[in-house]
């Protein structure tokens, strides 16, 4: 996910976001709406698998995870919905939100 965040984030400037849990999250703006999901027990064994289901890739795993409140997958239990955001507003709130 580090790849992921680094690679949204222009270098004209020379900021550069290493660590994804310095962005505050709390303030993301769902604007685009969100996908509805329900886990499953695949889902919890691999988490990353959620992210390659919606993006293509896992690097938006924990992106979903800190979005969602959940500290570790592990804990949870097939069933429990959650809210995948668009791809568009992750890429605009990086942006908007780097130091």
């Amino acid at each position: 996910m580090r790849y992921t965040v680094e690679s949204i984030l222009s270098t004209a400037d020379n900021i550069t976001i290493y660590d994804p849990t310095s962005i505050n999250w709390i303030k993301f703006d769902w604007s685009n709406g969100f996908y509805k999901y329900t886990l499953n027990k695949f889902d919890i064994l691999k988490f990353y698998y959620v992210s390659y289901k919606f993006y293509g890739t896992v690097e938006y795993e924990d992106i979903i995870l800190l979005l969602n409140g959940i500290a570790d997958p592990f804990l949870l239990q097939p069933g429990i919905d959650i809210n995948i955001p668009k791809k568009e507003d992750i890429d605009s709130f990086i942006l908007a939100n780097r130091k």
